[in-house]
């Protein structure tokens, strides 16, 4: 079975969990503006994982409209994984949620553009003006210091399912995702 992990990354943090995995399950990895939509359709399987802002993963959009058989995506934000974060974020991107997997990855605000800079303050300050913060909103505020979040034990979940459907196809009993 042919696989790939491609994906976009802007602060590094995404970069670095598409490395993990695509080290775990010994396959090919490549930046996404690397590629050529003829390449990707070659492969058995696709690992596409984007930094999520808005509960939106980054570039999905056109992975998605390019109708892979067997695709997986993960996304990275800056929020404690959760079962409510990852439904949302399923639903605003109109993916299983057997096929997505959500893992926290941090914020360098060294390496954010004005714009998306611009946009965290915001983000930040509506949080700062909440009369009771959640543990979650602490959580937030501290990772807007800087913060790397990431932990590579998070990509088991991914892993796994990839490689359980690696064995099914394997034997004949896969079905396309």
């Amino acid at each position: 079975m042919k696989r790939i992990v491609v994906y976009q990354s802007s602060t590094g943090f995404t970069a670095k969990y598409a490395s993990w995995i695509a080290e775990e399950l010994g396959c090919e990895i490549k930046e996404y503006k690397k590629m050529k939509t003829d390449e990707l359709i070659s492969y058995d399987m696709v690992i596409y994982g984007g930094w999520i802002m808005g509960n939106m993963v980054y570039g999905y959009d056109k992975i998605k409209a390019l109708n892979l058989k067997n695709l997986v995506v993960f996304g990275v934000g800056m929020s404690v994984s959760n079962e409510e974060i990852e439904k949302r974020i399923a639903e605003q991107n109109k993916i299983s949620t057997e096929r997505l997997f959500y893992f926290e990855g941090g914020y360098n605000p060294k390496k954010v553009g004005f714009l998306k800079k611009m946009m965290m303050n915001m983000i930040k300050k509506s949080i700062e003006q909440k009369v009771e913060k959640t543990s979650e909103d602490i959580h937030m505020l501290e990772t807007f210091q800087g913060a790397d979040n990431t932990k590579r034990e998070y990509i088991k979940p991914l892993v796994q399912y990839v490689d359980e459907r690696k064995r099914y196809r394997e034997i004949g009993c896969e079905k396309e995702l």
